[in-house]
């Protein structure tokens, strides 16, 4: 599979190999801002100045919005500590089906109604990620958006660890006419409505629309982003594209990393806290024993985010690090099974198995600062979250209700595929950095003034990774 594509004749001129024929090709939107800004020398201060009013008017409702989206459809974890099961007369596997049928795309009361509900939040919620990552993109420059997306994905952990407390507490009213559980779903769905309406009110759409920018900062904020060479938002649907994410073996590469790593997750999100409860412990001490869980998931995004500001290039490797201690988490739940090892201990074990969380950010960043071309990221995006959908919907059904509740096979799959994960993920960092030195070597350095500003109209034109010569990978 080769990708030995770049600089067809019909965009680049082929005397300089720099400079591109762009004549009666659409610009990106805010095309017209970023050529008025060009030839403005911003002080880094000023910079600085419009990327914090960013922060503030876009980054709180970024982090609540993929919060609750992370919470709503996880909060089955918790209210099957509270005879949700029980309740809704779920049998075999039909609890597996539930949690499935949140990625498949009323009164509650039985195995159907739960179905139908979970596929409505499925479709309501498919474009959350998407929609936060592309945002993420088309604000922030690439070395701001590992943090970014580090703090909102965060969230997956921070919420976590709020509404395992909430759960604590809803979980002890007996005296109403609601369950237990139906109050944890009904204050989630209070908060995701509230949230909605305010992304609505205040989320503008693109930097060269912001009203809470003015004139020269927008200029600033279009300017900022086109280092990116990823463009900002064009109309387009071009299907050549398509083809460039087929052929490119990042994607499948990026492909192969996510479903490994969403096969454990489907199951851990659902059966997390059955898996906890298996070691001995009652439902409300398994609520409390499961935050540290969340701790380590938003705590590990945290500390990587934050280095990723001093050191550059840490994307792969925030994919291959944090997998080692959950390989050696999972492995030690599995060889400590039916050895009467202290049920403390596996729990320690089991706090380990979440560092893998942060892989799913800088997997987003990986896409969305290395693929470029609106066409071939919306694409690869929609690949990347069918194989996502594919892992979450299979993973439940590999901790099958016979083998509880120690859940062999399901423990043996996710050791497997972690040690997959990791092997891919080495293979991505090796191949991107060979394709940076194939481009130098072919093409020459792209660090130069007049190289990055080629690279930058071409992004503003909507050309791919592979179009665009001065465009290099981040690792």
């Amino acid at each position: 599979m080769s990708n030995n594509i770049e600089a067809p004749a019909a965009a680049a001129d082929t005397a300089s190999g720099h400079e591109v024929a762009l004549k009666g090709q659409v610009a990106d939107e805010g095309y017209d801002i970023f050529e008025e800004g060009i030839a403005q020398s911003v002080p880094q201060d000023i910079a600085d100045a419009v990327r914090r009013k960013i922060d503030r008017h876009l980054l709180v409702l970024m982090c609540l919005l993929y919060g609750l989206n992370y919470v709503d459809k996880v909060a089955m974890g918790w209210a099957v500590l509270f005879n949700f099961r029980k309740d809704l007369g779920l049998v075999g596997d039909e609890y597996s089906w539930a949690s499935s049928m949140f990625y498949f795309h009323l009164g509650l009361r039985n195995f159907a109604g739960l179905m139908v509900v979970r596929f409505l939040l499925g479709v309501a919620e498919s474009v959350v990620t998407p929609g936060i990552l592309l945002y993420t993109s088309i604000w922030y420059t690439r070395k701001e958006q590992v943090l970014r997306t580090m703090l909102w994905a965060a969230m997956q952990g921070a919420f976590s660890i709020v509404c395992s407390l909430l759960s604590f507490g809803l979980g002890h009213i007996t005296n109403t006419a609601l369950r237990p559980w139906m109050y944890i779903f009904l204050v989630l769905g209070i908060l995701s409505i509230l949230v909605g309406i305010l992304w609505i009110i205040f989320m503008p759409e693109t930097p060269n629309k912001a009203k809470f920018l003015t004139h020269e900062e927008q200029v600033i904020a279009v300017q900022r982003v086109a280092q990116n060479m990823t463009g900002i938002k064009g109309y387009e649907w071009k299907y050549y594209q398509m083809w460039h994410a087929v052929i490119d073996v990042k994607t499948w590469l990026v492909l192969a990393f996510v479903l490994f790593t969403q096969l454990p997750n489907g199951g851990l999100t659902s059966f997390g806290s059955l898996v906890i409860s298996g070691f001995g412990f009652d439902a409300f001490r398994t609520l409390l024993i499961g935050l540290p869980s969340s701790v380590v998931s938003a705590g590990s995004m945290i500390v990587w985010g934050t280095i990723s500001i001093k050191y550059g290039n840490l994307r792969t490797w925030g994919m291959i690090i944090p997998l080692l201690p959950a390989i050696a988490g999972i492995a030690a739940v599995y060889a400590t099974m039916d050895t009467g090892a202290n049920k403390y201990g596996r729990v320690v074990a089991y706090w380990l198995i979440n560092s893998y969380a942060v892989t799913w950010p800088f997997v987003l960043t990986i896409v969305g600062q290395n693929v470029a071309g609106h066409t071939k990221r919306a694409f690869t995006n929609t690949m990347l979250l069918m194989v996502f959908a594919a892992g979450n919907i299979a993973g439940p059904f590999f901790f099958r209700s016979q083998d509880a509740p120690k859940y062999v096979l399901a423990i043996a799959v996710i050791l497997v595929c972690f040690c997959a994960a990791l092997l891919t993920a080495i293979i991505l960092r090796l191949y991107m950095a060979w394709q940076n030195r194939r481009r130098d070597s072919k093409y020459g350095n792209a660090d130069g003034v007049e190289e990055k500003v080629d690279g930058m109209r071409l992004g503003m034109h909507d050309k791919t990774d592979l179009e665009n010569l001065d465009f290099r990978y981040v690792l």
